[in-house]
């Protein structure tokens, strides 16, 4: 640490403020991936209930070909 640094307050990380931010980016960074796995997910959910639908759609048409 330099003379200036010293005079004005000013002090370096040390290797444990160096360590509790990188916990913090990680676990920022984590809860992120979690959000973004979740809303995919919950897209994915209504894609697949779209696709059910169609289906279901279709094989009533298959069955019933006139509508009726």
């Amino acid at each position: 640490m330099g003379i200036l640094d010293k005079l004005l307050g000013r002090t370096k990380d040390t290797g444990s403020d160096v360590a509790d931010k990188t916990e913090d980016a990680a676990g920022d960074a984590a809860h992120k991936a979690h959000d973004v796995a979740d809303d995919a997910t919950e897209k994915l959910d209504g894609a697949a209930d779209d696709v059910g639908d169609a289906a279901g759609a279709a094989h009533d048409a298959a069955s019933d070909p006139t509508g009726s």
